[in-house]
């Protein structure tokens, strides 16, 4: 029952009001798919450099693993996509 509720919800979901709706935001679109393409390299001990949708992004481990700090862990950037 509490499952069948919660899906209700979700199904009921209000989206914004916009004059012109992005096509992404059409309720009526039942199916999308998403490319995203990064490129990834690996610089100096734990960091690392991506290229992805037009922004540079990097990534390093704390210093207990072997990095610098010198910027979030992958593990850090996917805790904070969760949240987004």
């Amino acid at each position: 029952m509490i499952d069948s509720l919660r899906e209700k919800e979700r199904c009921n979901m209000k989206l914004p009001d916009f004059p012109n709706p992005p096509a992404a935001l059409d309720p009526k679109v039942t199916h999308r798919e998403n490319l995203i393409e990064a490129d990834c390299e690996s610089l100096e001990r734990m960091r690392k450099v991506a290229s992805v949708q037009g922004f540079t992004i990097y990534c390093d481990e704390s210093e207990r693993v072997g990095g610098e700090h010198s910027a979030p862990s992958p593990l850090g950037y996917f805790t904070a996509a969760i949240g987004f």
